[in-house]
């Protein structure tokens, strides 16, 4: 019976132990805010006719989804044949890059950077 007891203390200390570590860090983070577009760099294909490129733009955080903190404003890099539209609050999902410069995650179905 002893036995029992020690081997179920063992578990729920392991469990404790477990429990109060943080989490592991992750690349990627799911944010609302408002998108200030600032500039667009043309990827030059001469067969591309929607004229595709890497557009640069504040990215004003309203809201993190999830434990990660961020400033309230961060400096994203996303692809596409189009600027986001300014001053409307969106959903996007975020991976780090090297530079610190956030890249914006393709919705699925869309041309752009692709995140699990």
């Amino acid at each position: 019976m002893r036995t029992g007891y020690r081997i179920a203390l063992a578990a729920l200390g392991a469990a404790f132990v477990a429990a109060a570590q943080p989490a592991a860090a992750t690349e990627y983070v799911e944010v609302l805010g408002r998108i200030e577009n600032l500039s667009y760099q043309s990827t030059n294909d001469p067969d591309d006719l929607l004229g595709h490129g890497w557009m640069t733009a504040r990215l004003h955080v309203v809201k993190v989804v999830g434990a990660k903190r961020l400033p309230r404003v961060v400096l994203v890099r996303y692809f596409g044949h189009a600027y986001y539209r300014e001053g409307r609050k969106m959903r996007f999902k975020l991976m780090r890059g090297d530079d610190g410069v956030f890249l914006v995650c393709a919705e699925r179905g869309a041309s752009g950077l692709r995140c699990p």
